[in-house]
This record gives structure tokens, C-alpha cells and sequence, in this order.
């Protein structure tokens, strides 16, 4: 009898730390809804940001995110973005420790939700930065963090990559990777290709390419102009380049780093039919 009940009550502690465990999972697994942190540097919210991140059945890696912005204690989503760089919204998915890149656009709902399955490389910390312009608004960018699987810890340690990287066929070159905190500044990029400047080029979302700058203390965003080298006028923004004409070897980039300290740049352009991302460590003094 004593067996029995000792048996009993060793199946009752399976059952209670099996079903302890799935409810973990389930609680991990749940959908979440996060409320965004202004991230853009320099700048003040003029929106509260909202992200839901749920599951995706059977794909342990992928998550269904739906982002809607409101304005400041409301709740009825703002239905209307201004097109930049041909998009209505640019999403920037890093994981914590820089490591993993990605630049995706939501589809935007009639109802103001803008809303993107995506699948991750690995599992990890992940930080979504969304931008863009709702209503009649300026840049409005908020960062959002949740765990894809397994959390990781952010190391941030950014190794000196110099004024020049290779990417595959492509040299991507800078004018210097040491910039003035505070103060406007003009960088110059060429992109070579056997030594001599890449002819085979087209533009990225309208322009020569994408920049996106990241501080690796408090994650702050910067908001970056990249225009043609030959471009003066910098009062208006330029129309959209087509898409599969000729890009030129040679861009500006114009900025502000308004905080001293390390920034990851991840330059992004078309080679061929390639999207390619160059990747640098630039230093505020």
C-alpha cells in the first residue's frame, strides 16, 4: 500500500513539473504587446509606439509583428504615413550585439496596423527600430527589444574596421570613420570594384544607398541623407532614382552624431542584382 501511494505521489511531481514546464512555454511563447522608446537622437516623440510579436506555429524562429503608432494617450492607430525612400515604413532589426542586420517594410493596413512575418536568423535578443513619418509629421523612430528563442547577452564590442571594407567583389571606402560630436557632418563614400569605381551599380529605395547609424552605448538611432556625390542642393529631398538605372560610385552622406562614442554604420547598396551591406565602427569625439 505504501508503494502505491508513494508511487502516487512520484507521478502527481512528474505531472505537476510537466505541466509547470509547458505553462513556461506557452507564457513564452505567448503574444506580447510592447510599448516603443523613443530612440531617434537628438529629436522628441511626437507619437506612442506599440508592437505586438506573436508566435508563429511550428516555426520557432519566426514572429508575426504588428506595429501601430498613436498619438500621445490615445488609443485609435494614426492611418497615415509619408513616403520616404520609396517606403512608408523602414523596420531595422539588429540583434543586441550588432551581429544581425535586417531592413524590412511592413505592409500598412487600412486601419493603421503595419504588420510583417519575419523570420530570424538565429536565436537572440533582437531590437526593432521603426521609422518613419506618420500624418504630417517629422521622423518619428522607437526601438522595441523581445527575445527570439534563447535570450543573448549585448556585447557590444566594436572592433576598428578602418576607412575601408571589402564586400564581396566591392570595396566600400569612407573619408574618414572619426567624426566631431555635435556638429553637422559631410561623409564621402566611394565604392570600387577591382580598384577602379564600380560601374555596375543601381540605386536602393530610390537612392545610392542606405545608411543606417546605431550607438552602441544607449542604442540611439541617427537619421542619415545619402545623396549622390555630385548632389548641391540639399534644401529638398530628391526624387526616387529608378530602381534598374545606374547608380553612381560616389555618395555623401549627410549627418549629425549629436553624442560622443562608438557607432555601428551598416551601408547598404546594389551591386549587379545583389543587395550587399558594408559594415564599419565609426568613432564621435
Amino acid at each position: 500500500m505504501k508503494q502505491i501511494k508513494l508511487l502516487s505521489v512520484l507521478w502527481l511531481g512528474a505531472a505537476c513539473a510537466l505541466g509547470n514546464t509547458a505553462q513556461q512555454r506557452a507564457t513564452s511563447d505567448a503574444p506580447q504587446v510592447l510599448h516603443g522608446q523613443f530612440a531617434l537622437q537628438g529629436q522628441q516623440p511626437l507619437t506612442d509606439s506599440h508592437l505586438k510579436v506573436s508566435p508563429v506555429a511550428g516555426k520557432p524562429l519566426t514572429k508575426s509583428l504588428d506595429l501601430w503608432l498613436t498619438l500621445p494617450g490615445k488609443t485609435a492607430p494614426i492611418q497615415s504615413y509619408q513616403v520616404e525612400m520609396t517606403k512608408k515604413l523602414h523596420m531595422i532589426i539588429v540583434r543586441n550585439d550588432f551581429k544581425v542586420f535586417l531592413h524590412e517594410h511592413p505592409t500598412l493596413r487600412p486601419d493603421g496596423h503595419l504588420v510583417l512575418t519575419q523570420a530570424f536568423p538565429t536565436a537572440g535578443t533582437y531590437l526593432v527600430y521603426a521609422d518613419g513619418l506618420p500624418n504630417e509629421m517629422n521622423h518619428q523612430v522607437s526601438r522595441f527589444q523581445f527575445d527570439v528563442g534563447a535570450a543573448s547577452a549585448p556585447a557590444r564590442t566594436l572592433a576598428p574596421t578602418g576607412m575601408g571594407v571589402q564586400v564581396g567583389p566591392y570595396e566600400v571606402d569612407l573619408s574618414s570613420v572619426r567624426l566631431h560630436a555635435g556638429t553637422m557632418s559631410m561623409l564621402d563614400v566611394a565604392i570600387l570594384k577591382d580598384g577602379k569605381p564600380a560601374t555596375d551599380l543601381h540605386p536602393y529605395l530610390g537612392v545610392p544607398g542606405h545608411a543606417v547609424f546605431l550607438n552602441a552605448g544607449d542604442l540611439s538611432y541617427v537619421h542619415v541623407h545619402p545623396m549622390a556625390g555630385d548632389s548641391m542642393d540639399m534644401t529638398k529631398e530628391p526624387p526616387p532614382m529608378p530602381e534598374n538605372g545606374p547608380s553612381p560610385s560616389e555618395m555623401m552622406l549627410h549627418l549629425a552624431l549629436r553624442e560622443a562614442g562608438s557607432y555601428k554604420l551598416w551601408l547598404q547598396f546594389r551591386g549587379g542584382t545583389q543587395l550587399y551591406v558594408a559594415e564599419f565602427t565609426i568613432t564621435a569625439i
